[in-house]
This record gives structure tokens, C-alpha cells and sequence, in this order.
């Protein structure tokens, strides 16, 4: 097999997997070996980082996927929750994923008994798992998950959330600045 030919493999192989793969894997599908893979691998992270694409690269250790880079996600988010989820959905699943493993209650005292709705289209969706706990279930977040939002860990969930946090405090505080008349309007 000759070189762009490979390379085209792998690309088309990131692209259809959606999710992180292992050169391993890569070379078997590909029938080749796994070193040859490799350095495709790299080729491509290289040519995507040289042409400025949208699109990255990642080598994550043993794992590779192809990944919109940051400064796209807010367009990406635009149509990706609306394929499978609603904004109401993610709002549940958001609570979810912040207090992982969390008691259904606790779930619906912060969200309402519509969040019953909801739980049920994330477990048949496979985002969350349900076992039985007491009078209640405690929920838990399932590999799809991990998976879809790229997330390793809770704790990066939760780091994420911190991240975000901060960046919306820090918008709100430079609008606050850069405007402060519209402040005196609002308090006096």
C-alpha cells in the first residue's frame, strides 16, 4: 500500500470511528504494521497543525482521535446537543455529571418531577445507568458518555465545570467594566 494511500486509510478510519482508537486497532483494520501507522499518525497531527484546519489530531498515549479544535466548538455545539438532546436534557444530565454518582431524589429536588422524563430518555439513550438504592435509584454516568463528551474522569468533569465557571465570572466582570453605566442603571 502506497504512503497517501495509508493515510488516507487512517484519516477516514479517525473520522468514522468518532471516538478514540488505538494504533493497534488502526494497523489491523488496515492490515499493515503498527509502527507504519504511527508515523501516519504523526504525519497527519503535523499536516492538520501546519495547514490551520479545524480540525486536530490528538495522541492521547496508546489512543488517537480527530477532534474539532476549541475556538470551533461553540459552532459545533450549535447542532451536535440537537442530534440526540435537548437543552432541557442537558440541563439534567449537566446536574448529572456535576454530582456523579448522585441519588435520583436529589436529581429531581433540583430539577423537578419533569427531570423523571428525561432520566428515563438518558438511560435508554445509554448516557446513564440506574440501579436500585433504597427507596430511590442512584444514578450513574455510563462509557457513552465518557465517550461523547470526551471526558477521561469525573474529576475532569468537575474541572471543567470549574473552568467554565471562571470564564463566564470573568465575562461578566469585563462587561461590568468596560459598561458602567448600565450598572448605575440597573442598581439605582
Amino acid at each position: 500500500m502506497d504512503r497517501q494511500e495509508l493515510k488516507n486509510k487512517v484519516e477516514a478510519i479517525l473520522f468514522a470511528s468518532g471516538k478514540k482508537i488505538s494504533a493497534d486497532y488502526i494497523a489491523k483494520l488496515c492490515k499493515t504494521r503498527k509502527e507504519e501507522v504511527l508515523e501516519t499518525l504523526n504525519e497527519l497531527k503535523s499536516a492538520y497543525q501546519e495547514k490551520n484546519a479545524s480540525l486536530s489530531i490528538i495522541d492521547e498515549g496508546e489512543l488517537w482521535r480527530i477532534a474539532v479544535k476549541e475556538a470551533y466548538s461553540p459552532i459545533v455545539r450549535k447542532i451536535v446537543p440537537q442530534t440526540e438532546l435537548t437543552k432541557t436534557m442537558i440541563e439534567t444530565l449537566a446536574v448529572i455529571a456535576w454530582k456523579a454518582p448522585v441519588l435520583q431524589s436529589d436529581v429531581i429536588k433540583i430539577r423537578t418531577n419533569k427531570a423523571y422524563e428525561h432520566l428515563a430518555e438518558l438511560e435508554k439513550t445509554g448516557f446513564i445507568s440506574r440501579e436500585k438504592h433504597s427507596r430511590t435509584q442512584i444514578i450513574k454516568l455510563t462509557q457513552r458518555f465518557y465517550d461523547y463528551f470526551d471526558v477521561h474522569s469525573e474529576q475532569e468533569i468537575k474541572d471543567k465545570f470549574r473552568s467554565l465557571a471562571k470564564q463566564e465570572a470573568a465575562k461578566i466582570q469585563e462587561e461590568q467594566t468596560s459598561n458602567p453605566e448600565a450598572i448605575q442603571t440597573q442598581t439605582g
